[in-house]
C-alpha cells in the first residue's frame, strides 16, 4: 500500500465535558449528585415554556430542594439576545452558582450564554452580540452548568454557544471551552413531551452533522468509524421513536448516537488544516435569523442538496460519499462511486420524506425571495471559504435554488 493513501489525523482531547450519564429516569435520581459533585449550593433551572408545569420539571425541582433558588421558563428559539439577558438577571437575583438546562438546544445555548454573560459583566443584549463579535479575554471561571437534553440538536457536548440578533437578522457564534456543560444527562423519559416534528428534525441535524463532516474530510481511522456508526444507529432508531414513541431504548440509542456524531470531549481532526465546507449547517444560521426556520428544519430543506452540490463541484467528496453510502447500505457495493454517491442523497431524502418532515425550502417559512438575502448574508459572515473558483454568494444561491 502506498503511505499516501494510508490515512494521517489527529486525535485531540479537549477539555469539556467531564461525565455522560445515561439511561431511562436517570434525571430524576441522579441530578442532585451531580450538582453536589460540581458543588453547586444555589441552582438555577432553565427550561423552555412548553415544560413549564411538567411533570418532569416538578420532578426535577423536587430532586433539587433545597438547592433550586429559582426557574426561568421562556421561549428560547434561537436565543435572542434579550431573553439570554433576561435569564442573566435572573440568575444574578439568585446569586445562582449552577445553571441546570433542560430542555433543547436553544435552553442548553441559553444556559451556556447567561454564564459567560455572568464572567464577564455583560449586563445588555447589545453587549452580549458586541463581545460574540469581538471576543476579549475571560478573567473569570463560569459557574457549571449540567445539561438534560429533550431533543437531539447536539448543544449539550459543544464548547460553543450561538445567539440571535432578530433586529439585525444576524446569528453569532462563540467558542470557549469554559461554556461546555460539565455533566450530560441522556434520559429518554425527559424526551417524551418534545414535540414530534421537533424531535425528529432534530434527529436530521444530528445525521447532519456527521455525514457532512465524513463527506468533506479525509479519512480518519476514529471519526470515521464513530460517524459510521452513529449513522447507523440514527437510521435505524430515530424511525422506531416516530413509529413507537414510547420505545425508550429507541430513545435512548438516537440520544448516544447524537452525541457520539461529535464525540466531545474527544476531536478528530484531520493531519491538515484544510476542513470541509459544511454549507448545510452553516446555512442554519441565516435561515434562523432571517426566516426563523426552526434549526433542524434547516438540516431537512438543505443537506440533500449541498450533498449533490459536493458531488457535482467537489470531486474530491464523491469517493467519500459512495463510501459512506455502502456503510450504510443505501447504495450496491458494487455501484460506481458516482452513483453510489446520489444515493446517499436520494437516500437520506428518502429517510427525512419517512419521517413527515420537509425536504424542500418551499415547504418552510422561507420565500422565493429571500433566497438572495439569505445568501448575501452567508458571504459576508465569511462562514466558508470560496471553493470552486467562483462567489460563496453564489454558490449558496444555486444551492439554495436548488433546495427550493
Amino acid at each position: 500500500m502506498q503511505a499516501a493513501s494510508i490515512p494521517m489525523g489527529i486525535i485531540q482531547f479537549v477539555p469539556t465535558v467531564e461525565r455522560i450519564l445515561y439511561g431511562s429516569g436517570i434525571a430524576k435520581a441522579h441530578v442532585a449528585d451531580e450538582v453536589a459533585r460540581l458543588g453547586g449550593a444555589r441552582v438555577l433551572l432553565l427550561t423552555p415554556r412548553s415544560l413549564k408545569d411538567s411533570p418532569i420539571v416538578s420532578g426535577l425541582q423536587a430532586a433539587l430542594k433545597p438547592r433550586l433558588v429559582g426557574t426561568f421558563s421562556e421561549s428560547l428559539e434561537h436565543v435572542p439576545l434579550e431573553s439570554a439577558l433576561a435569564a442573566t438577571e435572573v440568575a444574578r437575583r439568585c446569586h445562582a452558582d449552577l445553571i441546570l438546562a433542560l430542555g433543547g438546544g436553544s435552553v442548553i445555548d441559553a444556559g451556556k450564554a447567561l454564564r459567560l454573560c455572568l464572567a464577564a459583566g455583560i449586563t445588555s443584549p447589545e453587549k452580549l452580540g458586541d463581545f460574540m463579535e469581538s471576543p476579549q479575554p475571560l478573567e473569570k471561571v463560569l459557574v457549571p452548568q449540567v445539561s438534560i437534553p429533550t431533543t437531539l440538536s447536539g448543544s449539550e457536548y459543544t464548547r460553543s454557544f450561538s445567539a440571535t440578533d432578530f433586529s439585525l437578522g444576524i446569528k453569532r457564534s462563540y467558542v470557549n471551552s469554559m461554556v461546555a456543560s460539565r455533566t450530560i444527562l441522556y434520559d429518554p423519559v425527559v424526551t417524551l413531551e418534545t414535540p414530534r416534528a421537533l424531535w425528529l428534525s432534530s434527529g436530521v441535524m444530528a445525521v447532519n452533522h456527521a455525514v457532512e463532516v465524513f463527506c468533506t474530510s479525509p479519512p480518519h481511522l476514529v471519526g470515521d468509524t464513530l460517524k459510521t456508526g452513529s449513522l447507523q444507529q440514527l437510521l435505524t432508531y430515530l424511525p422506531r421513536t416516530a413509529e413507537k414513541p414510547e420505545d425508550m431504548e429507541a430513545r435512548l440509542r438516537c440520544q448516544v448516537a447524537a452525541w457520539q456524531v461529535d464525540h466531545s470531549p474527544l476531536r478528530a481532526q484531520p493531519l491538515s488544516a484544510a476542513s470541509g465546507p459544511l454549507y448545510s449547517h452553516a446555512l442554519a444560521y441565516e435561515l434562523g435569523a432571517l426566516c426563523h426556520v426552526p434549526y433542524g428544519t434547516s438540516a431537512c430543506v438543505t443537506l440533500p442538496a449541498c450533498l449533490r452540490w459536493y458531488a457535482e463541484r467537489l470531486p474530491r467528496t464523491t469517493k467519500r460519499q459512495a463510501t459512506l453510502a455502502r456503510s450504510l447500505q443505501l447504495a450496491p457495493r458494487e455501484a460506481p462511486d458516482e452513483a453510489a454517491a446520489e444515493c446517499l442523497a436520494n437516500g437520506l431524502a428518502d429517510f427525512i420524506v419517512g419521517l413527515g418532515l420537509p425536504t424542500r425550502l418551499r415547504e418552510t417559512s422561507v420565500a422565493l425571495n429571500d433566497l438572495e438575502r439569505i445568501a448575501s448574508q452567508f458571504a459576508k459572515r465569511n462562514a466558508v471559504p470560496p471553493q470552486t473558483g467562483i462567489s460563496v454568494e453564489v454558490e449558496v444561491l444555486r444551492i439554495l435554488e436548488s433546495a427550493w
